[in-house]
């Protein structure tokens, strides 16, 4: 079986290696055709400069993005099908999004706490970059009412949320047609238990060819949109 490298540097290189690794390691349990198997991660034994790999199986690529109905139907699959070891939102692990590290290695009852605790790190990154007092307005307002707003409702008045296996990160340049077998899969993974409609947020991106409406229209097809119908995906756009 042939395999891919990657190699990254320095602690937030570490950091990339290991969530990537587990992250892929948590979907491959559910739906291995899904993501490359993965194999191994760890450090160089040369101490510089601090040199961090990830080995995994190789996957020849095709069409990016997949044709819809394949893309859709193994994403609302995986999340489905996959179940939070702990019936809550979040991980074992700060997993990266590019170099970013995520704030979603906490276990939380509420999908709102986490994305908030999420969003609001994201923010608090961004704040001292561009040193611009009404995006620290919008953040405050951000976080105090709209995200409430649009996510509490998903788990009030009896109603029940699923924590579901993210990708984290699905968008086009992570999703590829398998030369081989034809089938969609999934790559550069950064999971976590949330939402299920967290990973189509990117496809509201006009930039992105996920942007096309065969695609949402299908992923709802497999996995209809959560109850009251709150468009809680608009966070994600």
């Amino acid at each position: 079986m042939a395999a891919a490298l990657v190699v990254t540097l320095g602690n937030t290189g570490r950091s990339m290696c290991e969530g990537e690794y587990e992250s892929l390691k948590e979907i491959y349990q559910v739906s291995p055709d899904f993501v490359p198997k993965p194999f191994a991660w760890g450090r160089y034994r040369e101490p510089h400069p601090e040199t961090y790999f990830l080995i995994a199986e190789f996957r020849d690529v095709g069409d990016q993005p997949p044709e819809p109905v394949k893309l859709a139907s193994w994403l609302a699959d995986l999340h489905q099908r996959s179940k939070s070891p702990t019936g809550k939102f979040g991980f074992h692990f700060a997993t990266c999004h590019a170099k970013i590290a995520q704030k979603v290695d906490s276990w939380e009852e509420s999908w709102c706490t986490l994305y908030s605790n999420h969003l609001g790190h994201v923010m608090n990154l961004a704040k001292p970059i561009l040193q611009w007092p009404e995006f620290d307005v919008v953040c405050r307002l951000t976080l105090e009412k709209v995200v409430p707003r649009l996510l509490l409702p998903l788990q009030s008045e009896g109603r029940v949320l699923k924590p579901s296996l993210l990708h984290g990160d699905c968008w086009d340049g992570n999703t590829a047609t398998d030369i081989r077998t034809g089938e969609a899969f999934v790559f550069d993974v950064c999971s976590f238990y949330g939402h299920n409609e967290y990973d189509t947020g990117n496809w509201r991106a006009p930039r992105h060819r996920l942007s096309n409406k065969a695609y949402i229209r299908n992923y709802k097809k497999a996995f209809p949109v959560s109850e009251p119908g709150t468009p809680a995906i608009l966070l994600l756009g």
